[in-house]
């Protein structure tokens, strides 16, 4: 399997496949933290910010809001910790 493997200036690290029969973008983002990286003053904080990124924003307020911009593109979001 060919990938290439890029960093970008802030230190983001991208691996992509391109896959020239397709005509979409799959797309997951992985960083390096979590439950895995929490000590124990701050147990759980990786869960309780994993939900409230969906929970809304500025310009979509609510989670439905948010789901329809993604999902009416043909989008599909998800998160776990």
């Amino acid at each position: 399997m060919n990938y290439v493997d890029h960093t970008l200036a802030n230190g983001l690290r991208l691996l992509m496949i391109p896959a020239d029969i397709f005509q979409s973008v799959s797309m997951g983002i992985f960083v390096k933290v979590g439950s895995r990286y929490e000590t124990a003053q701050h147990s759980g904080i990786s869960h309780f910010i994993e939900h409230m990124l969906f929970k809304g924003s500025k310009n979509r307020p609510s989670a439905r809001e948010m789901a329809e911009a993604i999902e009416g593109i043909g989008g599909v979001s998800n998160a776990y910790t």
